[in-house]
Parts: structure tokens; C-alpha cells; sequence
């Protein structure tokens, strides 16, 4: 007789091998053109992942409930015939039928039976029967092993398992023709209906004769004339689909009901970036010392934002205004900014920024690709601030509104930094201006002719190595000790090239001209 200890309910859902080699068959996606059929909506791949996952873990138990339906679970203390179909839960639920029940023979164990079980899949074992002493199968509920109480709920495999699915499910719903994707959402291509060239060019008109938008899809819809007898949310969802796939058109809602913007009206700065903002990254990667990577860390460019790294919400931010912004009327949607604006993996957003003091708003657009704010440029001249100002931005209660403020102070005139063009190269000098705000004082740069300093950057493109070579006398003859903080240097080089902190710093570790002297600050060498 073979004695039964340990007990291993098997369930193939709850283990991470059985989601790791998950493939999605006919049945699941029977499953889910049910599902999104009866929801009558489009549904995001993360609800369908969950409802993939409850779906399966169902279909298990309901497996194993047909499967011992007509079984008995085995117990020692029980009694058995011939003929009896028994399930064993601690042989991870294998089943078979007694085919044979004789007396056991064991003086120390008192008077019990033995029964012969022919399993399944052609094996025979003997298990103890009609045994009364104690036990932990005896102890036990014979049906808790089929309690899903204890197990892991779908919500939890999808915490566990959920990124893994959503990747499987998302590659299998791209093959599978009778869906459809809108956005990040999934519907049913059958219960589209037909929005043709007509209803595309009224919808043009619509937006045409709104400067542009955004309309939401419901209010386009009015003037459209779809068939009447087509549900009024399977319309938005047709008409969603076809203004997506249209280049006249784009979706810029901050959440999840769509906005449409007639694109030509979009602002020339929304749809392809400021010259002054254009960064030529190099190649090549240069160590640096641990006090440049945490003042590049801190200076918190954009061009080395990551966005695949987690930012978490904060409720305000403080940028500091870099020269190429102030130029383009912009802000760079850098970590700090991200951490305040709302997400959103969308090309091009509008939205308002509020004056804190005037409680003025204005339309600005976040940009994805370049990573920047538009519109800001009419606010800077009105406040008369200069690169190096602190700007900060705070979430007010409505989701399309950012206040926008600055460090404001009385006004009053100080020696500051002037970048200017002189014989076709940079020329810095200091002289006294009127100073409206606080400004970080090593990357204040005042330009009194911005014109010239374009014509500069078109007469010549400069890498980030020429621009440093430039900039760093010139910042290095207003110092008595002709020291020259990287933090400045940074903001100078900007004014002529558009360079990330680490390239430059990359640059004047590389060059071999300079020496550091501490603090950040660096002094040109013997050579």
C-alpha cells in the first residue's frame, strides 16, 4: 500500500509557467468578441487582459468540476466498492476506479481494507480504506482542496502576470481581423459602421468653422448624418476610427473621450519644432565625473528626459528658462514639468496655463515629439523675463488648466551677462538691466537682439565641441580668476547651439583645454 503525505493541489492557472507559455486560442477570442459585444464599447487591452484572466481561471474550475462530478474524493476513513470512481487531490487530482477491495494485514493498524485503484492513465495503486485511526486526509474537509476561497483571485494574477498578457493578447488581436484598434482601445469591426469621404469632409467643415477645435466626437456627429438606425455610441466609435486614420485630423483630449483638431490649423510650432530647440546629440559617450552627473541630473533638460522612467505627481514644479525657450516661446517638458502635466503618450495636446497673478489664460500645446511647451512666448515679453528665470508651474483643480507664475520681485537694475553676435562669433559681456524676478544669477543671459544670435546659428552650425571652445573665453574674461562654472556653461552654449548638460560637459571633459578647480568650476589649462 502506497501512503499518501503530501498533499499538491495542482491548478495550472495559479503558476507563473502556465501564464509565461499562454497563447490565445479560438475559445478566448470567442470569449472576447462576446465580452465586447455585450459591453457595446470599446474596451482598453488591460480590461480585456483581466477578463481573459477570470475567464480562464472559470474555465478551470468548471474543467474540474465536470471532471469529478461523478468521483468521489478519497479518504482513508471511507468505505469503497468495486466499480467506485474516486479523485486524489494530493496526486494532483488523478482519477480512477476501484477495481479491487480486500482486507488489510497489519496487526499495529487495527482492522481497515485495502483498495486497488486502476488510474486513468494505466496505473494501479493500492490505498489504505475503511481506516478510522487518525489521519490528515481523515482530519480534513474532503471538498475544501475545491474552495477557490484560497486561491489567488483573477485581480491578483493580474497584478502578477498581467504586463505578460497584455503583450500576448495585444499581438493576437493585431492578427485576428474581426477586431479593430481605435486609439488604445479594441472594438469590433463588425459593428462598425460605414463613415465615407463625405462625412469625412463635412467633418472638416465642422472643425473648419470651430478655428479648428477641439470638438468632441459627439459634437461633430450632430451634423454629419450617419444612419439613425446605428447605436449613437457605435457611431462615435466608426467616426473615431476613420477621422484617426485621416491626416487632416487630430485626437487631443487629455482623457479618454476624444477631441479633434483640424490639423492645418494646428500652430506651425505645435507641428514641427522650433529651429532654436533642434538638438544634434552626439554619438559618442565620455565618462563623467559624478559632480557633473548630478549638475546635469539637476539641470533637468528635456533632451535627457527619460520617458520610459517613472515620474511620480507632484502638485508644482520650478523650471528654470533657458535661452533656446525663451527664443521659441516655450518650455521644456523636462521631469519636473512632467511630474505636474498631464500624461499623455499623444503627439500634440492643447491645453490652458493660467497667469497665477492676472488669472489670465492662454492656449498651449505639449508637444511629444521634442518634448516642449508651445506658447509661452507673448507671456515672457509681457513679464519681460530673460533665460535664467525661474518659472513655476502648479495643477489646479480642473484637468485642462496649469497656473503658471514666477519669482516676481520690484524691479531694479543689475550687472548681468549679455550674449550678443560680434564678427560672426559669440560676444558675452556684463552690463546693468532692469531685473523684474529671480533668476538662477550662473545662468542669467540677457540678449538684447535675438535676431542677430539666429543669424549667427544659421550662418554656421556648430557641434556642441565648437560651441564650448566659443563660449568658454568668452565667459572666462568676466572673471577676475577667469574661472568658468559648468552651470554657465551650459546656459552660453545654448545660446548658439542647443546642447544637453551632459554633452557639454562631455565636451569640456574630452577637450583636454580645461582643468576643473573644484565646485564645478573650471579654468583654461596651459595648452
Amino acid at each position: 500500500m502506497e501512503k499518501v503525505l503530501d498533499r499538491v493541489i495542482h491548478r495550472p492557472t495559479q503558476t507563473a509557467d502556465y501564464w509565461s507559455a499562454l497563447t490565445i486560442t479560438a475559445d478566448d477570442a470567442d470569449f472576447l468578441y462576446g465580452f465586447i459585444l455585450e459591453a457595446g464599447k470599446p474596451q482598453r487591452l488591460a480590461d480585456l487582459a483581466r477578463a481573459l484572466i477570470g475567464y480562464r481561471v472559470n474555465q478551470e474550475n468548471a474543467a474540474l468540476r465536470r471532471q469529478w462530478s461523478d468521483h468521489t474524493v478519497y479518504q482513508p476513513k471511507k468505505r469503497y466498492a468495486v466499480g467506485d470512481r474516486l479523485v486524489f487531490p494530493a496526486l494532483k487530482f488523478a482519477s480512477g476506479q476501484v477495481v479491487e477491495v480486500r482486507p488489510g494485514n497489519n496487526p499495529d493498524l487495527g482492522e481497515f481494507e485495502v483498495i486497488a485503484v486502476q488510474f486513468d492513465d494505466g496505473r494501479r495503486r493500492e490505498f489504505a480504506a475503511n481506516y478510522h485511526r487518525s489521519h490528515r486526509l481523515n482530519d480534513e474537509d474532503a471538498t475544501a482542496q475545491f474552495d477557490t476561497a484560497s486561491l489567488q483571485s483573477p485581480e491578483a494574477l493580474y497584478e502578477a502576470y498581467g504586463q505578460h498578457v497584455v503583450a500576448v493578447l495585444e499581438k493576437a488581436l493585431e492578427s485576428n481581423r474581426e477586431f479593430i484598434r481605435i486609439g488604445d482601445e479594441w472594438f469590433l469591426r463588425a459593428l462598425m459602421t460605414e463613415v465615407n469621404i463625405g462625412h469625412l469632409n463635412l467633418a472638416e467643415a465642422v472643425l473648419d468653422m470651430a478655428n479648428g477645435g477641439p470638438l468632441t466626437t459627439d459634437v461633430i456627429l450632430r451634423d454629419l448624418g450617419l444612419p439613425p438606425d446605428v447605436g449613437t455610441h457605435v457611431q462615435e466609435v466608426s467616426l473615431n476610427n476613420a477621422l484617426a486614420a485621416d491626416p487632416r485630423f487630430d485626437e487631443v483630449s487629455l482623457n479618454d473621450t476624444p477631441a479633434w483638431f483640424l490639423r492645418r490649423l494646428e500652430p506651425a510650432e505645435a507641428r514641427e519644432m522650433p529651429e532654436v530647440l533642434r538638438a544634434e546629440r552626439p554619438s559618442g559617450r565620455v565618462a563623467l565625473s559624478p559632480e557633473l552627473v548630478a549638475l546635469a541630473y539637476e539641470l533637468d533638460d528635456e533632451l535627457e528626459f527619460d520617458e520610459t522612467a517613472p515620474v511620480s505627481p507632484a502638485q508644482s514644479a520650478t523650471l528654470i528658462l533657458t535661452y533656446p525657450h525663451r527664443r521659441a516661446g516655450t518650455l521644456g517638458w523636462s521631469r519636473a514639468a512632467a511630474s505636474v502635466l498631464p500624461q499623455s503618450r499623444k503627439p500634440r495636446i492643447p491645453m490652458r496655463f493660467k497667469d497665477r497673478v492676472t488669472q489670465k489664460e492662454m492656449t498651449v500645446w505639449l508637444v511629444r515629439e521634442g518634448r516642449y511647451i508651445w506658447g509661452l512666448g507673448d507671456w515672457f515679453k509681457a513679464n519681460d523675463l530673460p533665460a535664467g528665470a525661474y518659472i513655476q508651474l502648479t495643477r489646479s483643480d480642473a484637468e485642462n488648466i496649469v497656473w503658471i507664475d514666477y519669482r516676481r520681485r520690484r524691479p531694479k537694475r543689475e550687472w548681468v551677462h549679455v550674449a550678443s553676435a560680434r564678427d560672426g562669433r559669440l560676444c558675452l559681456e556684463t552690463a546693468q538691466r532692469a531685473v523684474a524676478c529671480e533668476v538662477d544669477e550662473l545662468m542669467s543671459v540677457f540678449v538684447d537682439d535675438p535676431r542677430a544670435l539666429d543669424a549667427l546659428r544659421a550662418e554656421r552650425r556648430r557641434d556642441t565641441m565648437q560651441a564650448v571652445r566659443e563660449a568658454f573665453p568668452e565667459i572666462a574674461k568676466l572673471s577676475p580668476q577667469g574661472n568658468v562654472h559648468a552651470r554657465t556653461l551650459y546656459a552660453v552654449v545654448n545660446t548658439i547651439t542647443r546642447s544637453a548638460p551632459t554633452d557639454v560637459f562631455a565636451a569640456l571633459t574630452a577637450s583636454g583645454a580645461y582643468v576643473s578647480v573644484g565646485d564645478n568650476y573650471w579654468h583654461l589649462g596651459e595648452r
